[in-house]
């Protein structure tokens, strides 16, 4: 996969996350996740991908994980009272 993958595949190898199975049929796996995340908010989504960001990010009180330079980041919580 590359150096650029290297973290993301350590994470999902990593046997410390539970991993869920889709009850979806054919179905596009942002479209999964969103689904899953609007019915029970307390998961912490980890993508890099831009796009599931943004639909996340519109989903009040869902953290999102990602990896930057890397290190992992997580964004504060969308309707979380900044200090």
């Amino acid at each position: 996969m590359g150096q650029k993958f290297r973290i993301a595949l350590q994470i999902a190898r990593d046997e410390r996350w539970e991993r869920l199975k889709c009850n979806h049929k054919g179905t596009y796996a942002d479209d999964c996740l969103t689904d899953r995340v609007l019915r029970h908010k307390v998961y912490i989504v980890a993508t890099n991908d831009r796009d599931l960001k943004r639909r996340i990010r519109k989903i009040p009180g869902v953290p999102i994980m990602s990896v930057a330079r890397g290190k992992y980041v997580i964004e504060r919580l969308p309707d979380a009272p900044e200090k």
